[in-house]
């Protein structure tokens, strides 16, 4: 891992095999990652995955897969999944989006477009569709104005009625998080650096076990029912 890599960024696809038949679109995808800096650490599947952390990246690689969140659903880390290589229309990008997954990428994407979403991802954002986001934010509504349904409700794991001991700056923030504000937007609110938010936010994932806003959120909304 780079020095300046406090993470490790994984890419997983079956023509990471060396006697596998090299597929362009991973390696574009892999000479992008390295072009961002990352050291890339290409495994041939989701088995030889190792043990991973919050801040992690494994980028998956979804073309050879039938059910594209299987790996993802089966995986015991703490890693930020993206998937990649898609084909338009064969991902539920809503389901992805309230599992926990990181973001979407797709065979006919840009380079550009690509590019964009990898670093748009390196500053902990996601990275969908705005349609899809919006989309998943609304059946999480619904899932919430459904008492009969919150024993299937998404949720983060949590221990009883005990709330992790978050700080005022810490709440203010989940509620502007709570409000679809990025990174900029509440560090110009709060009159603090995008890196103070970047750490506040760091602590509030581990605090609440969130590996990204859309579990924030789920949790936020739970944490707010059960205070009702």
């Amino acid at each position: 891992m780079a020095k300046s890599q406090k993470f490790n960024v994984y890419l997983i696809s079956p023509s990471c095999y060396s006697d596998a038949k090299q597929d362009p679109n991973v390696n574009l995808f892999k000479s992008l990652l390295e072009t961002c800096g990352y050291e890339v650490n290409l495994l041939g599947s989701a088995a030889a995955l190792p043990e991973t952390y919050n801040q992690d990246l494994v980028f998956y690689d979804a073309a050879g897969s039938t059910n594209k969140l299987d790996d993802f659903y089966g995986s015991a880390g703490n890693a930020r999944w993206i998937l990649f290589n898609l084909q338009p229309g064969e991902l539920d990008e809503c389901e992805a989006i309230i599992a926990g997954v990181e973001g979407t990428f797709y065979a006919s994407d840009s380079p550009e477009l690509l590019l964009k979403g990898v670093r748009r991802l390196s500053k902990m954002d996601v990275w969908f569709k705005r349609g899809s986001i919006n989309e998943a934010l609304r059946r999480m509504r619904q899932y919430a104005r459904r008492p009969a349904l919150k024993a299937n409700r998404p949720t983060v794991p949590r221990a009883g009625n005990n709330h992790p001991k978050l700080t005022k700056r810490e709440m203010t923030i989940i509620e502007l998080v709570s409000k679809g504000s990025q990174n900029q937007e509440i560090a110009d609110q709060l009159h603090i650096s995008v890196n103070t938010v970047k750490t506040h936010i760091y602590s509030i994932f581990r605090k609440t076990q969130s590996r990204n806003r859309i579990e924030l959120l789920s949790w936020s909304q739970n944490y707010m029912n059960e205070q009702a």
